[in-house]
C-alpha cells in the first residue's frame, strides 16, 4: 500500500493538475492526501475526473484558504470515520484481512490556533485500535511539535518515519539569508505499524508547482526485490567496455533508439540530483537562483519527452502537457504486443504453447513450403504451356530508363 500526502497550495492552476497526474501516474498511490486545496468539493470533482480517481472525500475550503481531498484508487477499500477542516481519518482494508488506520493532517498555520489541531490527533487516537499512519503538512517541525502539543508525540505515541532521500520538505524561495528550509511534511505511525511492515520506506518527491513537497510512504518500499532467473537479463557493465570505440556506438545506438538523445537523459538525472543537492544543503548564497533554473530546465526535459511520447502513442483523448510518460511508452509500443503468438496448431492437430515448440512448428512450416519435394520437372512438358509475354514485350519491359520517363 502506498499513502501519498501533498501540500498542493491549490489545485485550480492547471499546471497543479497535470502535476498531480504526473505523481500519481510515476508513483501509483493507492491513496492521496491533498491539503490546501482552495476548492470546493463541486469544483474538486473536475480534478477527480482529469486524474480519474473517483473514489474520494473532499474537505471545502473557507474562501481562498484551506480545503481537503483524499482520494484512493479502484478497488482499494477505504472507509471514510471523520474529518474536519484540519484532518481527513480513515480505515483502509489491505490483503490478509488486516486493517490499518490511515490520517491525513494539516496543521493549523496559527501558532496560536496549532493546538487544536493537535486536539483533533488525539480525539482520533482514542478511537483508534489498528496500526496507525499520520501523514501531511504538519505546518511545524518535531520539535516545536513536541513543546506546542505538550508532549504531542507522547500522547498519540507515534514515531517519526525518517525518509530514505531527501530532508527539507518545504523552502521559502527567498534569496539570499532570507532563505528558509524546513521539514514540516512527514509521516508519523505507531509502533506497532513498524513492527509489522519491516520494509516500510518514505521518501520525497521534488515539485516544481508548489513550495511544498510531496512525500510516499510504502508499506514493502524496502523489501529486496527478486533476482531475475533468466541470466540475459542480469547484466553487468565490463570496465573494458570504456575505451572500445565499438562499444560506445552500439550503447549510444540503443540509447538512441526512441530518437531521443541520451545525453540529455543524463541531464534529468544530474538535474535531478542537483535539486536534491540545493534543497538538503546547509549553504545559501545563490542556492533560490539556482533551483529555480534546475527546475525549469528540469520541467523542459520532461515536456520535451512527454511530447515525443504523446506523437507516437497517437491517442486522441489526450492533450499535450499530460506527462504520462509511461502511459504514453506502453501505448507507442502496444502494438509490439498484438504481434505475439500465444500458440500454434502441430500437424499432428496438437496445439503447442512454449516459445521453443512455436519455434520449432513456424521452422518446420517453411522448411516443408520451400525445400524441394524430390520431384523433376520434365522441361518438354513446359513446352506446351502457351507464351503470353513476346520477345519484343519483354525486351520493351526490360531497357533502361528514359529521362522522360522518369520525370
Amino acid at each position: 500500500m502506498k499513502f501519498m500526502c501533498w501540500n498542493c497550495r491549490g489545485m485550480g492552476n492547471p499546471a497543479k493538475i497535470r502535476e498531480l497526474k504526473q505523481l500519481i501516474r510515476a508513483h501509483n498511490p493507492d491513496i492521496i492526501f491533498l491539503s490546501e486545496t482552495k476548492m470546493n468539493g463541486n469544483d474538486f470533482r473536475r480534478v477527480q475526473n482529469k486524474c480519474r480517481l473517483q473514489n474520494g472525500l473532499t474537505v471545502n475550503s473557507e474562501g481562498r484558504s484551506g480545503g481537503l481531498a483524499l482520494m484512493w484508487k479502484e478497488g482499494v477499500n477505504v472507509s471514510i470515520q471523520s474529518f474536519s477542516k484540519h484532518h481527513i481519518d480513515s480505515i483502509v482494508n489491505l490483503e490478509n484481512n488486516k486493517i490499518m488506520r490511515v490520517t491525513g493532517f494539516y496543521g493549523h498555520a496559527n501558532l496560536s490556533l496549532r493546538h487544536n489541531s493537535w486536539d483533533i490527533l488525539r480525539r482520533v487516537r482514542d478511537s483508534v485500535r489498528e496500526d496507525w499512519v499520520v501523514g501531511g503538512d504538519f505546518n511545524s517541525i518535531l520539535n516545536y511539535a513536541e513543546k506546542e502539543g505538550g508532549s504531542v508525540m507522547d500522547d498519540l505515541a507515534l514515531v517519526d518515519i525518517k525518509p530514505d532521500s531527501g530532508w527539507f520538505t518545504w523552502v521559502n524561495n527567498r534569496s539570499g539569508g532570507g532563505l528558509v528550509k524546513e521539514r514540516i511534511d512527514r509521516f508519523l505511525s505507531s509502533v506497532s505499524l513498524v513492527e509489522n511492515f519491516p520494509f516500510i520506506a518514505t521518501k520525497m518527491v521534488r515539485q516544481s508547482q508548489s513550495d511544498h513537497d510531496t512525500i510516499l510512504l510504502d508499506l514493502w518500499g524496502r523489501r529486496p526485490k527478486d533476482h531475475p532467473n533468466d541470466h540475459r537479463l542480469s547484466f553487468k557493465f565490463d570496465v573494458c567496455w570504456a575505451d572500445d570505440r565499438e562499444a560506445k556506438k552500439i550503447i549510444g545506438s540503443a540509447w538512441n533508439r526512441d530518437n531521443i538523445d541520451y545525453g540529455e537523459k543524463i541531464e534529468r538525472v544530474r538535474l535531478e540530483q542537483n535539486i536534491d543537492r540545493i534543497i538538503d544543503s546547509k549553504s545559501r548564497g545563490d542556492s533560490v537562483k539556482n533551483l529555480k533554473e534546475s527546475r525549469k530546465r528540469l520541467d523542459f526535459l520532461y515536456a520535451r519527452e512527454e511530447s515525443y511520447w504523446a506523437q507516437r502513442s497517437r491517442s486522441k483523448w489526450l492533450r499535450e502537457g499530460d506527462r504520462n510518460t509511461r502511459y504514453f511508452h506502453s501505448k507507442a509500443t502496444g502494438w509490439l504486443k498484438k504481434n505475439f503468438i500465444e500458440k500454434l496448431k502441430h500437424m499432428d492437430g496438437n496445439w503447442v504453447t512454449s516459445s521453443k515448440d512455436i519455434s520449432q512448428v513456424v521452422k518446420n512450416y517453411f522448411l516443408g513450403l520451400f525445400r524441394s519435394n524430390g520431384q523433376r520437372v520434365d522441361l518438354h512438358e513446359v513446352g506446351y504451356i502457351q507464351e503470353c509475354v513476346t520477345r519484343e514485350t519483354n525486351e520493351w519491359l526490360t531497357r533502361d530508363y528514359t529521362e522522360h520517363e522518369v520525370l
